[in-house]
């Protein structure tokens, strides 16, 4: 049986990545999205633990651009579920995250409106009409949901040991330090 304090110590880095890898996939749409429409990035912060953001001057597709965020956040991490699932030992690890991302995206579009510098709130300023917005998000983190609840205890159960919380911690390190290394390439990259 699986302690509690077990479970805990697991569940903040798994929480921790997820939460980094969901926001890094979401603003890579927005980032790949500026240049394929036209437009010219003018400022990205990609740092973990910060707010990320992209800044374009000129956009000419806005609204594409808000989308590309959306999907991307959407879809990278379901290919990524989808190609790992041939390693059983990763599979349940990489569908929950994909859930997270469902869940997490789907929430951030339906009540992102009451935000006034949220994707939802600028679609909306854009013209999009906000009432399909909130299903669309409500059906999408619904989906994040179920795909969670299926996915995560069966992680927690297989890794909640000793080694498998301090592997979990080694890896969240590694990735702020690689998240840290690629958001100051882009940084400059960007006003270079």
């Amino acid at each position: 049986m699986t302690s509690k304090l077990a479970i805990a110590a697991l569940a903040a880095p798994l929480i921790a990545w997820a939460w980094l890898a969901m926001l890094l996939t979401h603003e890579l749409g927005h980032v790949v999205a500026v240049p394929l429409t036209g437009g010219e990035l003018a400022y990205v912060n990609l740092y973990p633990g910060q707010i990320p953001s992209t800044l374009a001057g000129p956009n000419p597709r806005p609204a594409v651009v808000l989308w590309a965020g959306f999907l991307s956040g959407w879809l990278l991490p379901l290919l990524v579920a989808v190609a790992v699932s041939r390693w059983r030992s990763m599979a349940p690890f990489a569908w929950g995250w994909a859930g997270f991302c469902w869940l997490a995206g789907g929430v951030y579009l339906a009540f992102g409106g009451l935000e006034r510098y949220a994707d939802t709130a600028q679609l909306i300023t854009l013209g999009w009409p906000g009432w399909p917005l909130v299903p669309l998000g409500l059906a999408v983190a619904a989906v994040g949901y179920w795909r969670c609840r299926r996915s995560w205890p069966e992680v927690v159960k297989a890794r909640a040991t000793g080694r498998g919380v301090v592997v979990a911690w080694l890896a969240v390190a590694a990735w702020v330090a690689v998240q840290q290394l690629l958001a100051a390439k882009v940084a400059v990259a960007v006003q270079g």
